[in-house]
């Protein structure tokens, strides 16, 4: 049960304000769609990046893992609203809605923040565009950095054979930044058009970006 609830794409809240009834409604549907053991419509309550993760199986197989389900999803024990804040074109900063009203849900004063999926991508943009090559270096997983220096990516990204290819590529990341994200504790993945998606994961708690 615990890997399904990683990827099932419904956020849940505690409080009965007007922007978090409809995530409470929404999670009431899904509730009705276990129940009915409707697999197509508990996929449209998920977002289309993570339907081909979803356990359907395990969530419709018996009828006790259903019941589970069933009550969780009725009575959530906690709905969270969230939002996404751009400071700048390239600077979306997620925020939270919290019984005291909304707060940041990141240090937006971190450019090159790697906390989060999102903050991972962000900082690529920036650090790509600011010619922050050390970040740029930080962002790539370890086991790509064994062959990678500063200078390597310097010249990668402004005189090298794939120069505008990368550039292009991280400009078509920078319209995509406040798209949904599907991720569970170790992987995740933004979708773009053309099935293309980019990829990243969890390496020593930060966020490193594996393709893009």
């Amino acid at each position: 049960m615990r890997r399904a609830s990683i990827l099932i794409a419904l956020l849940i809240t505690s409080c009965a304000s007007s922007q978090e009834r409809p995530l409470r409604d929404a999670s009431r549907d899904a509730a009705k769609a276990v129940r009915k053991r409707d697999a197509a419509a508990l996929a449209n309550k998920t977002i289309p990046a993570v339907r081909g993760r979803v356990a359907y199986r395990e969530i419709l197989a018996d009828e006790s893992s259903r019941d589970q389900w069933v009550s969780a999803l009725k009575k959530p024990i906690e709905v969270r609203a969230e939002a996404t804040i751009f400071l700048d074109r390239d600077q979306p900063v997620e925020a939270v809605r919290t019984e005291h009203g909304w707060r940041f849900a990141e240090d937006p004063t971190n450019l090159y923040d790697q906390s989060s999926p999102r903050a991972a991508l962000r900082s690529l943009v920036l650090a790509s565009r600011n010619e922050r090559w050390d970040v740029l270096l930080s962002l790539a997983p370890e086991r790509y950095r064994l062959d990678l220096t500063e200078d390597k990516l310097r010249e990668a990204w402004t005189e090298g054979e794939y120069a505008r290819d990368l550039q292009e590529r991280r400009d078509r990341l920078a319209g995509r930044l406040a798209d949904p994200i599907a991720s569970d504790a170790h992987m995740a993945t933004l979708a773009l058009p053309d099935d293309e998606f980019v990829l990243l994961e969890r390496e020593q708690g930060r966020w490193v970006v594996v393709d893009f």
